[in-house]
């Protein structure tokens, strides 16, 4: 019955219908998001993948475009040089360099033959061993002329290379433009010239030099289909480029570097001969070392594949994250579905919860409230809550309202304080509040602030009820040691009198004897000079014995105000003093080994009580047992392991082992009489809380040994 009244709720209803839809577009929205921010970086990951897959689908077409391109080159080179040993075995050049003079037109008509019957030579020349055009055939649109205007080449490159040269040997030059006049020929005519040097008898009489034209090779190389083909030459310009304007750029004198749109061209060079030359798999690079100057081929693979393949992966990346989306609309719903419960579950129980609870934004605008706090802010739903920034509840003094505090958690993610509520009737309530930040770091960086306010009113009330009944029970305590720390003063005091009564006990007879025989003598007049200036000297020798035995005890007594340094041989020689007629009184022997540069820093008056303390009831120990002979006490002091040691060892037979544990503790004694045992309790809160320090009893040789341990750091006077 209770499961169908929540159901068919008509406020439950709206309320869950409302979650649903505002939960399915979150879901829709964010798996939205998702997707494109999936598909951006998968488009990223595959367009990267795809330059790698596809420049090492390419790379054995390089190698053998490589290969085809040397093999040309090769076979081009190989074609003129057999043409060349063919002019050099005419048998009219033959002729002509035994002397024979005329036979020069039928040379020139062999040669322009030889011009003829190869398509591509355009200049074929014999110069003579000074440099001289002998002969010179052009071919210009397929006419052939034979030159009249001949030229000396002896300071040409190509002359002076081809001269050093061996029998048989070939000069090959760089690819070049054809030059005329010294002036480049236009239209260019990319060349590649091929010379050999001509010998009788083992002397030099000239060479044979074709000018041929590559272009036919350069077409045939730079047309490939996957590629786009640069060739630089020795001097890292462009030989040749995709963009005709930066061909031959080094002839033209444009300059256009390889390295400007190519930086790794030096690495590219180093790697040559590695699998991959290029690590940023954009390029590959083959060397070219046939002509007078090695010369680099390097391909890039053509733009049109890159974007052929990018266009491809695009499409396969939208259609795949496009069925992935609609394939989760489903689950959205399902999603949303049970998230609306989980909500619903949250807020029915949040609302059980006996404390205000509350989840606000970092601007501190209420998100999720429960009943505990609704109640407590005297609204009457969540409605008047939910949406408003908290600080406008600030002049009511509530929990949460403090726009300080929630800056505050901001910054260090969680604080505790206790917050203190006045009620119109002058209640207070109190609450132990917690503010925590929560962050989310997802697609949204959401950061919230959670507050939690537990009643701690019924807590608070008897706490302090109980701190009231421990404040009394520890001032009594407190004049209870007093009271003690007082006896026990009134105690040393009495044996302090004690002592200056023994004290005075001797000079108080000697005044008094001195005093009669001096007024015995004044009655008889028998008193000379010298016997009156004695009697009164020993009166005054005496009373000031009197005054100053009485000024020691005075400063025992009085308490320090302030920390001095001291030593302890100032401590134990006033000690002594005091008691000097006791320990002859009772025959007890005083050993006193105090080293003399042991210096304190404390109250000096205070260590002189516990070691008086100590001393009076080790010769209370001697009276009880009517201990005579070989009765001693022994004050030694020493440093060890950076603390100062005080021990203090008497005959007088020891402690019962049953109470050695015990001699310290308040009102303990082992005296049968006038024992208040609070002496030694006393001794040891001093040595512990006025010089950091530790006193302990141990039975030793035939009496009772007190060690005294000061720490020397905390102890000694710092300069």
């Amino acid at each position: 019955m209770i499961f169908l009244v929540i159901i068919f709720n008509k406020e439950f209803i709206m309320s869950y219908i409302t979650s649903i839809r505002k939960n399915t577009f979150l879901f829709l929205l964010t798996i939205g998001i998702i997707n494109t921010v999936l598909a951006i970086i998968v488009f990223l990951y595959i367009q990267n993948k795809q330059n790698e897959l596809l420049y090492y689908s390419k790379i054995d077409i390089a190698k053998t475009e490589f290969k085809e391109t040397n093999k040309k080159i090769n076979s081009e080179i190989t074609h003129y040089k057999l043409v060349l040993n063919t002019i050099k075995d005419n048998k009219d050049l033959k002729r002509f360099l035994n002397g024979e003079k005329n036979i020069i037109k039928y040379l020139s008509e062999d040669l322009s033959d030889f011009v003829k019957a190869n398509g591509n030579i355009f200049q074929l020349r014999f110069i003579n061993k000074d440099g001289n055009e002998i002969i010179r055939i052009d071919k210009e649109n397929g006419i052939i002329k034979i030159a009249e205007k001949l030229q000396n080449k002896a300071k040409r490159y190509y002359f002076k290379k081809t001269m050093n040269l061996k029998e048989g040997e070939f000069y090959i030059s760089n690819f070049d433009l054809n030059i005329e006049h010294g002036k480049i020929e236009v239209p260019f005519k990319p060349t590649i010239r091929i010379s050999t040097p001509i010998y009788r008898n083992n002397s030099f009489e000239g060479i044979i030099i074709i000018n041929f034209l590559a272009n036919d090779l350069i077409d045939s190389i730079k047309d490939k289909e996957s590629f786009d083909v640069y060739f630089m030459d020795n001097k890292n310009n462009f030989l040749l480029h995709p963009d005709e304007n930066k061909s031959w750029s080094t002839q033209r004198g444009t300059n256009y570097k390889v390295k400007e749109e190519i930086p790794n061209i030096y690495k590219l060079i180093e790697n040559e001969n590695t699998k991959v030359s290029d690590k940023k798999l954009l390029y590959y690079i083959n060397s070219i070392d046939i002509t007078d100057n090695k010369f680099y081929i390097i391909y890039s693979i053509k733009e049109q594949l890159y974007d052929a393949y990018i266009e491809e992966a695009t499409r396969n990346i939208i259609l795949f994250f496009v069925v992935i989306f609609l394939f989760s609309i489903p689950f959205v719903f399902i999603g949303a579905y049970f998230q609306s419960i989980r909500m619903e579950i949250l807020d029915r129980l949040i609302n059980n919860i006996p404390f205000p609870i509350c989840l606000k934004d970092k601007n501190g605008v209420f998100l999720l409230v429960n009943e505990s706090l609704i109640k407590l802010y005297g609204c009457t739903s969540k409605k008047q809550l939910i949406g408003k920034k908290s600080y406008e509840f600030t002049h009511r003094s509530l929990p949460y309202t403090s726009k300080e505090k929630d800056n505050d958690v901001l910054k260090k993610q969680k604080i505790k304080f206790v917050d203190t509520i006045t009620l119109k009737n002058n209640k207070k309530l109190y609450y132990d509040t917690r503010i925590i930040k929560i962050s989310f770091f997802g697609l949204f960086n959401k950061t919230y602030i959670l507050g939690i306010a537990i009643d701690i009113t019924a807590m608070k009330t008897l706490n302090e009820q109980l701190q009231k009944k421990v404040d009394e029970e520890l001032e009594k305590r407190l004049e209870a040691e007093r009271i003690l720390a007082q006896k026990a003063k009134l105690a040393e005091m009495g044996n302090m009198i004690d002592n200056i009564i023994h004290q005075w006990k001797q000079p108080l007879s000697i005044i008094k004897v001195t005093s009669q025989a001096l007024e015995m003598n004044l009655e008889m007049k028998n008193l000379s000079e010298e016997q009156r200036e004695y009697y009164i000297k020993t009166i005054i020798e005496n009373v000031d014995f009197m005054s100053d035995t009485a000024n020691d005890f005075r400063s025992f007594l009085s308490p320090d105000k302030i920390k001095s340094e001291f030593t302890i041989k100032d401590c134990t020689n006033k000690i002594l003093k005091i008691l000097f007629l006791r320990f002859r009184k009772q025959k007890v022997e005083v050993i006193n080994n105090v080293e003399e540069d042991i210096r304190i820093y404390g109250y000096k008056s205070e260590l002189c009580q516990v070691l008086l303390n100590i001393f009076n009831n080790a010769l209370d120990e001697f009276n009880e047992k009517n201990k005579t002979e070989d009765s001693s006490i022994k004050i030694s002091t020493y440093k060890k392991e950076g603390l100062i040691v005080i021990e203090i060892e008497d005959t007088a037979g020891g402690i019962k082992e049953e109470y050695i544990n015990k001699i310290f503790e308040d009102r303990f004694t082992t005296r049968s009489k006038e024992g208040t045992g609070i002496g030694l309790t006393i001794s040891k809160r001093i040595i512990q809380e006025s010089f950091n320090g530790t006193i302990k009893v141990e039975n030793k040789n035939k009496g009772a040994c007190f060690i005294i341990k000061l720490p020397q750091e905390v102890n000694t006077l710092e300069n």
